[in-house]
C-alpha cells in the first residue's frame, strides 16, 4: 500500500515535484528572457553539484566554476533568444551556439578523473540549451519529451517497487530493474501513439514517433544510471539535499538532461537538414 515502507518518500516527493512544476510552468508559460533565466539558475544549481560533488573541486574553486559556466549559459541563453526571434522554425543562433561551445569546454576543463565525467558535465549547459530551443522552435516536442520523461520517472519508480525482479545494471544503479526500466518505453511507446492517432498519414508517424519517444525515454534512463555511478564513485546518495524527497538538482532534472540532448540533437539536425 502507498503508505508503506516501499513508498516511505511519496508524499514529499509529491510536494517538491508540485513546487518544481509550478515554477517550471510559471516559465515555460512566459518563455523568452524569463524562461532564460530560470534555466539558468536551474542550470547553476546542477552545475555547482557536479563541481562540487561529482568531481569534487573544493568549496571556492567549484564556486568560481560554477559562476563563470552559469554565466556563459546564461548568455548562450539569452543570445539564443534574443538573435533568433521572427527566425525560421528550428532556427539556431551561431553565436549562441559559439558561447554555448565555450561553456561546455569550461566545464570539461577542470575534468581530472574519467571520460564519463567529462561527458556528463558537458551535457548539463548542452542539454540545457536544447531544452531552450526546442521550447523556443517546437514547444509541442518539448512538451512530448517532458511528458516522456515523466512518465519514464513515474513508471520506473512504481513498477520498480512493486514488480521487481532482475536488476538493469548492478554494478552501476543498484535499484533499477528489468521491470521498471521496460515500464518507461512502454510509457514512451503509448504516449507516441496517442500523440500519432490524429495525424494525417497515423501508421508511419506512429512508427517514428514510437522509435523517437522510445529512444528519448531510453536517453533518460542512462543519463539517470550514469549520474548513480558517478554518486557511487563520490561515495554519497544524492548530488545535494536541495529538493525534499528527490535530492539534488541533478537526482531531479537528470533524465530531463538525458531526453533533451537526444530530442534536441534530433531536432538541430533536422533543421540543418531542411535548410540543405
Amino acid at each position: 500500500m502507498a503508505g508503506g515502507p516501499k513508498f516511505a518518500d511519496l508524499l514529499p516527493r509529491i510536494a517538491s515535484a508540485f513546487v518544481l512544476l509550478s515554477v517550471a510552468g510559471l516559465g515555460l508559460w512566459l518563455g523568452g528572457l524569463v524562461l532564460a533565466v530560470l534555466l539558468s539558475i536551474f542550470g547553476a544549481v546542477m552545475l555547482w553539484e557536479y563541481f562540487r560533488l561529482i568531481i569534487r573541486l573544493t568549496e571556492p574553486y567549484a564556486m568560481g566554476a560554477t559562476i563563470i559556466t552559469s554565466i556563459l549559459l546564461a548568455i548562450a541563453l539569452i543570445l539564443e533568444d534574443r538573435l533568433t526571434v521572427g527566425a525560421e522554425v528550428l532556427a539556431l543562433s551561431p553565436v549562441a551556439v559559439g558561447v554555448l561551445v565555450v561553456t561546455m569546454i569550461a566545464v570539461m576543463i577542470p575534468v581530472r578523473k574519467s571520460r564519463l565525467e567529462t561527458l556528463f558535465g558537458a551535457m548539463i549547459p548542452l542539454a540545457t540549451f536544447l531544452f531552450f530551443y526546442l521550447h523556443q522552435s517546437a514547444p509541442l516536442a518539448m512538451w512530448l519529451v517532458v511528458a516522456v520523461v515523466i512518465s519514464t520517472d513515474v513508471a520506473g519508480y512504481f513498477f520498480g517497487k512493486l514488480i521487481g525482479g532482475p536488476k538493469f545494471w548492478p554494478s552501476l544503479s543498484p535499484n533499477k530493474t528489468w521491470s521498471g526500466t521496460a515500464s518507461g518505453w512502454v510509457m514512451a511507446a503509448l504516449i507516441a501513439v496517442v500523440v500519432s492517432i490524429r495525424a494525417d498519414d497515423p501508421f508511419p508517424t506512429m512508427i517514428v514517433a514510437v522509435i523517437f519517444l522510445v529512444a528519448v525515454a531510453f536517453a533518460a534512463q542512462m543519463a539517470d544510471i550514469a549520474e548513480s555511478a558517478l554518486k557511487r564513485r563520490a561515495g554519497v546518495k544524492d548530488s545535494s539535499k536541495i529538493i525534499p524527497g528527490h535530492g539534488g538538482a541533478l537526482d531531479r532534472f537528470d533524465g530531463m538532461l538525458g531526453g533533451f540532448l537526444v530530442a534536441g540533437l534530433a531536432f538541430v539536425l533536422a533543421g540543418f537538414t531542411v535548410s540543405l
